[in-house]
C-alpha cells in the first residue's frame, strides 16, 4: 500500500520539528565578557568658614589675651561659626594712647576667595561733657561723633618669617606679632569708612587654602594727640567675613 502525499508531508514536518528540537537543546560556547560599575555618586562639596580670635589690649600681644568681654559674650574664642556673642572689639572706656591687636584665624575645607565688609551701625557723640563742648563748640548728643575719624587701624598677613602658611613647623606665624620685613601689610594704617571692603585678592590675588589656617593681624590705636573732642563718643560696627569657592570662579563677589 502506498503512502499518500499528505502523509509524506506530515512525516517531513515531524522530522523538521525533531531536528529543530535537537538544535535548541544543544549547548553553544561563544566568547563573552561583562563589566559593571556600581555606586556611581555625585556629592556636593562644602564651604563653611570657621573663625577664631585672640584679643590683646594695651600690652604687647602674646599668648595671654586680656581684652574686656561683653556680658554673655567673648572677645577671644576658638574656631567656630560667628554669632551675636562674638565681638572682635568691645571697649567701653577708650582713651588717647590706648591700643590693641586681634589675631583672626580663618579656616575653610575648600580653597576660597575671602573678603571682609565693614558696616558702621553707630557713630554718635552720645553726650557732651564740659571739656568736649569747649573742644567741639555746638556739640550735640545726637550728632556724629569724632571717635571713628580718629581711630587708626592696620591689617597684616600674620604668616611669620616664611611666606605662606606652613602650620606648626613655623612658630612665628599666627603669633600676634607684626614683623614688617616678613609679613605683608594688607591695609596700611588709617581710619575705617562705613561700607569699606577689605578684599584678600587685592594682595597678589591671594586666597584661602583648604584646611590651612590663615591668620590676620588687626591692630588699632587712638593717638595720644587726640583731645577732648572724642569724650563719650561711641562707634559700633558689624564685621562680616565672606568666602566664595575658588575653583571655576575667576571673578568672585
Amino acid at each position: 500500500m502506498g503512502i499518500n502525499i499528505n502523509t509524506k508531508i506530515l512525516l517531513s514536518l515531524a522530522s523538521i520539528a525533531v531536528a529543530a528540537a535537537l538544535v535548541v537543546g544543544a549547548t553553544f560556547a561563544f566568547f563573552s565578557d561583562s563589566e559593571t560599575s556600581t555606586g556611581n555618586t555625585f556629592t556636593a562639596g562644602t564651604l563653611d568658614l570657621k573663625v577664631d580670635n585672640t584679643c590683646h589690649y594695651n600690652e604687647p600681644a602674646d599668648d595671654t589675651p586680656n581684652c574686656p568681654t561683653p556680658p554673655e559674650g567673648f572677645t577671644t574664642w576658638d574656631s567656630t561659626d560667628l554669632g551675636v556673642a562674638h565681638k572682635f572689639f568691645y571697649f567701653t572706656d577708650v582713651k588717647p594712647g590706648d591700643y590693641g591687636e586681634d589675631t583672626v584665624s580663618l579656616t575653610v575645607e575648600n580653597d576660597a576667595w575671602l573678603r571682609m565688609l565693614i558696616d558702621v551701625t553707630a557713630d554718635t557723640d552720645n553726650s557732651c561733657t564740659g571739656p568736649e563742648t569747649v573742644a567741639e563748640p555746638g556739640c550735640g548728643a545726637n550728632d556724629d561723633g569724632e571717635l571713628l575719624e580718629n581711630l587708626l587701624f592696620t591689617v597684616w598677613l600674620d604668616q611669620g618669617v616664611t611666606p605662606g602658611f606652613q602650620g606648626p613647623q613655623d612658630l612665628s606665624e599666627c603669633d600676634n606679632d607684626f614683623v614688617e620685613q616678613f609679613e605683608p601689610t594688607l591695609i596700611s594704617e588709617g581710619t575705617v569708612q562705613d561700607g569699606e571692603i577689605w578684599n584678600l585678592a587685592d594682595f597678589d590675588e591671594a586666597y584661602l587654602l583648604a584646611e590651612q589656617k590663615a591668620c590676620f593681624g588687626i591692630a588699632w590705636r587712638l593717638p595720644e594727640e587726640v583731645g577732648n573732642e572724642v569724650q563719650s563718643d561711641g562707634v559700633e560696627a558689624t564685621m562680616e567675613f565672606q568666602v566664595e569657592q575658588y575653583r571655576n570662579n575667576p571673578s568672585p563677589f
